[in-house]
């Protein structure tokens, strides 16, 4: 009788452990950018600035990695901002640096990054030093990824040299 009333081991519930997120690195051929700036009265009911401000950094060009996607144009927006300041930044808990989404015709990503650091990203661009973005975060799921890391670089690491030779015609 005693085993009668203990209960199955079937019928506890089992905990759902949290899946780990599989890291990614997305990998970006620069082929073109733009910037955008816009400055305007703040017509916000209760405005914390009198001002609204809007910098807009979009750069645009080939997914190199991961292969096998929809499509291989990115179009990723650096988005500058005064809270990621050092200053301002200490007390905030980020899950993400940004995010990529996948539509038909190519993959968005919207990425803040400290304002001050809109100036120099620039200059690089202007001179043409910058030619990869490089991120990472992770996997596509639903259409959409986060992204934990971003870089500019002016080549490729001894690491990527395999990506180097296929952005090559």
């Amino acid at each position: 009788m005693a085993a009668e009333l203990m209960p199955n081991k079937s019928a506890k519930k089992k905990r759902r452990r949290k899946r780990s997120e599989e890291i990614v690195d997305y990998v970006v051929a620069i082929e073109d950018w733009d910037w955008g700036y816009s400055f305007s009265l703040n017509r916000e009911r209760q405005p914390i600035d009198p001002y609204d401000e809007f910098r807009h950094l979009q750069v645009k060009g080939r997914l190199l990695r991961p292969a096998g996607q929809k499509t291989d144009w990115a179009e990723i927006s650096l988005l500058p901002s005064p809270d990621l300041e050092e200053e301002r930044r200490r007390d905030l808990h980020p899950i993400a640096l940004g995010s990529l989404h996948v539509t038909q015709d190519a993959i968005l990503g919207n990425i803040g990054i400290p304002r001050d650091a809109l100036t120099p990203i620039l200059q690089m661009l202007i001179a043409g030093r910058f030619n990869f973005v490089l991120m990472r975060g992770s996997r596509f799921r639903h259409r959409s990824a986060k992204v934990s890391s971003l870089r500019l670089e002016t080549k490729l690491t001894e690491d990527d040299v395999a990506l180097e030779e296929e952005a090559a015609p």
